[in-house]
Parts: C-alpha cells; structure tokens; sequence
C-alpha cells in the first residue's frame, strides 16, 4: 500500500525535526525518516546560543524540553585577541544533544508527524509535487508519495551538490572525566588560539568535560596518518588553557570529522529542498551551527508552505526567492563574520590564520560539465549572489561613534540620497509575500518591516520633503505617537533621513 503525505522530511537532527514541527503547524502531513539505528543518537554540537530560546518558544515547545539536561551560565576563559588569558561572561548554554534531538522528536511524535525510524529511501522517481518513493524499514519497504522531499541529512547528503566552500578545516574531539582534574579545576567554557588552529572546551552536563580541536588537515604532520590521538593531545599540550588535559584518559577514542563550511549552490530545486547542514555548514569557530540549522528550517518551512500553495509560478517564484535570498544572506554573512573574528587572532599572521581571515569561497568539486544548462545557469546566478553579499557583507562598518543632533521635528526632512527603496520577498504570516523595503548602506540589509510594522506605504510621504510632527501625525493612524516619533528618530539616527533641500533631486531610487 502506497501513503501519501504533504511533506516528507529525511533526517531527525535539529532542523530536519524543526522543520517537521512548522510544517505540520502550517497543516501540512509530514513523514519523517531517521536512518539511525541508535536513538538517542551520540552528536557534538551541544553549544546553544541564546537565539535558540525564541526558536523553542515559536514552536511552543518549551514543555517538551524541560527534562533536557543544560550548563549555563559558566563563564568563558578565552586566549585570543592576545596571548593573555582572560576570563569573560558568557550567556550561551551547553545542551547534552542526544537528549535535545530526542525531546524534539518525542514532541514531533505527539503532534501528529509520523516518524519511520531505522529507515532510509532507497528509490526516489516522479516529479516535483508528485514523488514515488521507495522506504526500507525493519519492517520491510514502504513506499510513500510526497508533495516535497526535504533533504536535512546535514554533511551525510550526497545528492551530487554543487558546493561553494570556504578553505578546508578538520576538527578532532574527545571527552574525559571531570573527576580527574583538579580538585578545584576551573570547568569554564575554554576557547584559545594556537599558531595552526584553535581549541575550545566545555563541560557536558553528565560530568564529562568536552575537548575540541580544529585546524588545517592539509598541513598536519602529527602522525603519518594524522591520527586522532596524537593530533588532540599533541595540540593540548602546546595550549596554554587546555596543557594540563593531555595526559589525562579519554573516556572514549578521540574522534576526528571535516568541519569546512560550505553552501550547496542548488539546495532549491522544485520539490525536492536541503535543509540545515545539507544546505550550508557554518564556521565551526561561531558556536551557532544549532540555532542557525533551526533558524533556517523555519524559513525554509514558510518558502515550501508558499509554494505548495501558490496561485501562480509568480508566486512559486517568489517562494524559491524568499528560500534562497534567506541562504545567501545567512551563510555569507557568516563567513565574513568568520573571517573578521580569525583576524582578531593573536597569532592572526601565521598562514593557517592570514587563509581564514579573507573571506573567500572556491568552487567544490562537481564539475559545472556534469550539470544540465538550468542547473548550471542557477549555480551561476546563486554564485554571484553569494559572492557580492560576501563582500557587502565584508564592507560593512558601524556608523561613526559621535553624537546624532536631534531629530528637527520643525524643519522638513526627506529620504537621504543614499537611500533606496527595493521590493524584496519577505515572510509574512505563514506565507511569502513582495514588500518594499529601506536599502541604505547605514542597513546591514534592506528592512521591510519595523518592530512588525511594514514601513510602505507608510513612508512614501518621505520620498518628498515633509515635516516630522506632520508624518507622526499620518502614522498615528496606524501606532501610538511615541512609537511613531521612535520610528522617526530610528531613521534619523540610521542616516535613512536628512534635512530636506529644496530643489536637490533627492528622491531615493527602486
């Protein structure tokens, strides 16, 4: 017998689960596949940060977590900007992972997603909003039909990507017993620089202390096979934070993986979408792989909701858009900010660092030969947006630390010159929709919206000269007068706003 479902999502980490959760909310029938035989499964990745938290409370699944074991509040002892040691707040959380996926997936369960697990497909045929696929389960094969396939099997997908990555990086971990060390050890979360890459360490709820070192594999000479123990201890014992770790017993075998971060070129196609890791893997260097795989999956969940639901391939269009203007923005964004933190590097000049520090990104290894001309001419175009928000990204810089004069609530003020008016796909409820929004280079990226309020046509009024207490008068048809002078004040403050000057032509262009 043949099921058919809405929405079938392969892989149960955080935002195949995440992305399941949304998309049954939005209505949808989803099947989940999980190919883990062992469940709760071991992951690293147990750093949370503070984003997480809004995460859980828009899934409402806050309930579902609260017998999850979490570490907060430690503070961090961090060797970086210089070669002192320093110790700093630090407001993010560690989470023991397996028992994170598995609270997430016993919610997924009680709302209604039907979950297969062990199970992997093992044939995939039909068209984008009508795939046949085939499921093999313990049980025996299932087939299942399905609207989408979402792809959220992190760095396992092998569905020929067309990748654009950023220099390559190898990370090896290990964890020991915190009764070893020290009667009064110091259990604060760790991060210091070495001249060939970086450490970081926490403690896991379950006392165990985690031990992570990441680095060039290219350039290792450790051991002739670059064998995990000897590469984690040989780095432990050349830190200044972790040395007193290297001769202290594993509780397991030190296990090494590829952490190179990298953006799947053609992670949308019609029907068939990548999610999480198997979209884009961050630097692991940030901490926020977590947060930014579930923040991503609940964009994507609102893209795939819109175009299941379109009127028109206008609106498909739109979706596909919304999908992967989120991606770009998302993972350059990051690698520039990836790129500027190793630049703070006290050892920034040796060459592992001078490579990170300049953001780049250099085709994978799918050859452009092997793919039709529409692929092609989307990793083309996906390559080009990635490459110039990279370096608007990159070219970001705050405004001036000096005083703003008063916002002249008596004297006409208008759009800046620098300030454009663009039309963006933006979600909006459940659905992806077009608005106008603000571009400016004071901006780090068009804003449609303020403090939920969409800006047009609220604003057109700017786009000639206009008195301040005449605009808050029009907005206060729409907000409270305190709120429309603070929007005011925001844009004055922003540069989005100048004194008007009669006869200039300073209209902002679309």
């Amino acid at each position: 017998m043949t099921r058919a479902f809405d929405m079938l999502v392969i892989g149960a980490g955080p935002a195949g689960l995440c992305a399941a959760l949304r998309l049954n909310q939005l209505g949808h029938h989803v099947l989940l596949v999980e190919r883990s035989q062992r469940w709760p499964r071991p992951q690293i990745g147990e750093a949370l940060t503070p984003g997480v938290r809004n995460i859980i409370d828009y899934l409402d699944a806050n309930e579902a977590l609260e017998s999850v074991p979490i570490l907060a509040g430690k503070p961090a002892r961090v060797r970086w900007a210089s070669e002192a040691v320093e110790t700093v707040a630090h407001d993010g959380a560690v989470v023991e992972r397996a028992a994170f996926d598995a609270a997430l997936l016993r919610l997924v369960l009680a709302r209604g997603v039907e979950v297969l697990r062990p199970a992997s497909l093992t044939q995939v045929d039909g068209t984008p909003g009508a795939w046949r696929v085939q499921i093999v389960t313990p049980d025996g094969l299932r087939n299942a039909e399905a609207h989408v396939l979402l792809d959220a099997r992190g760095r396992q997908s092998r569905r020929e990507p067309q990748r654009l990555h950023a220099p390559r990086l190898s990370t090896v971990w290990a964890e020991t017993a915190m009764e070893p060390l020290a009667p009064h050890a110091d259990f604060a979360t760790r991060v210091e620089a070495l001249g060939d890459g970086w450490m970081w360490g926490a403690a896991l709820p379950g006392g165990r202390y985690r031990v992570m070192f990441t680095f060039d594999p290219s350039t290792r000479d450790d051991a002739p096979e670059r064998e995990p123990e000897s590469v984690l201890r040989n780095a432990c014992a050349r830190s200044a934070l972790f040395q007193s770790m290297a001769g202290l017993p594993w509780c397991g075998p030190p296990r090494m993986c590829v952490s190179t971060p990298y953006v799947d070129t053609l992670s949308w196609q019609d029907g068939r979408i990548k999610l999480g890791d198997a979209a884009f893997a961050l630097d692991p260097i940030s901490s926020s792989g977590v947060e930014k795989a579930m923040r991503f999956s609940l964009q994507a969940a609102i893209a795939i909701n819109t175009w299941c639901r379109a009127s028109d391939a206008s609106e498909r269009e739109l979706a596909q858009r919304f999908y992967e203007s989120r991606l770009v923005e998302s993972a350059a964004r990051h690698f520039a900010w990836s790129a500027g933190y190793y630049g703070q590097a006290w050892c920034a000049e040796s060459p592992f660092w001078r490579r990170r520090s300049t953001p780049a990104l250099t085709p994978g290894t799918a050859a452009m030969s092997s793919l039709g001309d529409d692929a092609a001419a989307r990793v083309d175009i996906m390559t080009r947006a990635l490459r110039a928000e990279l370096a608007h990204a990159s070219s970001i810089r705050p405004l001036p630390n000096e005083p703003v004069p008063p916002l002249p609530l008596h004297s006409p003020i208008r759009f800046a010159r620098a300030t454009g008016i663009v039309v963006m796909p933006c979600a909006t409820g459940d659905r992806v929709t077009a608005h106008p929004a603000l571009q400016h280079p004071s901006l780090d990226h068009p804003v449609a919206f303020w403090n939920g309020v969409a800006l047009f046509p609220l604003l057109d009024m700017l786009t000639r000269a206009t008195h301040p207490l005449e605009l808050i008068a029009f907005l206060c048809r729409s907000m409270e007068a305190a709120k429309a002078r603070q929007l005011l004040e925001w844009l004055w403050s922003k540069r989005v706003v100048e004194p008007a000057v009669f006869g200039a032509n300073t209209c902002p262009t679309s």
